[in-house]
């Protein structure tokens, strides 16, 4: 399975650690900054832009990895940002997977930062289970890009949240998404980021309150109302400690 890992020129650290888990089973795209953009992708990025030049770096060097995919004719592969911590049997846990997803599939996400609402649809392992999720969570540290979802990220539009934002915003781009958990990748605490923070909070939802409505409802509907009720009724913090108190 090809895998690409995306890394800045100056980060040899962070190659090398890559390098340890994976060996030389992975291709590197080579990221670029925020003034560095390529030609081919700078309208992208065009006009008055609400997020920070590091974003707009990462964003792009994620659709130079999705124009990778495409160009080579790949049916799908996996995108690892250059901190991702990879579990035990994660090129099993991954296989299995791609074997029991729907064909007209887009992205898998390997990784999770918080808990999310979700809808168990198969087991892939004794504790690792394919999912539906209410909403795509917030996090590009590594997922699976099939061809149909490189398209549909690569589709030319104004990009105007950075990259982990636009994706869990899926539904814009019509996006089939699905996830793994536990996830078999989690960011390593070993690495602060490159990327420096925003200084205010930012509510991308305001732009268009009711798009991010319907987006919700799709999301929803696309995992059964019956099983969205159970998902957030599972991830209340009441039933969370529940169950922690029972085990």
């Amino acid at each position: 399975m090809q895998v690409f890992v995306i890394n800045l020129a100056a980060a040899a650290d962070r190659l090398a650690y890559m390098r340890k888990q994976l060996g030389d089973a992975f291709e590197r795209i080579d990221a670029v900054r925020g003034h560095e953009v390529p030609a081919r992708l700078a309208a992208n990025f065009s006009g008055t832009i609400p997020i920070l030049p590091g974003e707009i770096g990462c964003y792009a060097s994620h659709l130079m990895a999705a124009e990778e995919i495409l160009a080579r004719g790949l049916p799908y592969a996996i995108v690892l940002e250059d901190d991702a911590e990879l579990g035990l049997g994660f090129h099993d846990i991954v296989e299995t997977c791609l074997r029991r997803l729907p064909s007209d599939w887009d992205i898998v996400g390997l990784a999770d930062v918080k808990h999310r609402p979700h809808h168990r649809l198969s087991q892939l392992s004794s504790d690792h289970y394919l999912v539906r999720y209410a909403h795509f969570p917030k996090t590009t540290t590594a997922y699976v890009l099939s061809q149909s979802g490189c398209r549909k990220l690569l589709a030319s539009r104004q990009r105007r949240r950075p990259v982990d934002v636009d994706i869990r915003y899926g539904w814009e781009m019509g996006l089939n998404d699905y996830g793994i958990l536990p996830p078999p990748v989690r960011p390593s605490n070993k690495f602060a980021s490159s990327i420096p923070k925003s200084t205010r909070q930012r509510f991308y939802w305001r732009a268009n309150p009711l798009g991010y409505l319907k987006g919700r409802i799709d999301g929803l509907r696309k995992m059964g109302l019956a099983n969205a009720a159970r998902a957030y009724l599972a991830a209340s913090p009441r039933t969370a400690l529940d169950r922690k108190q029972r085990s």
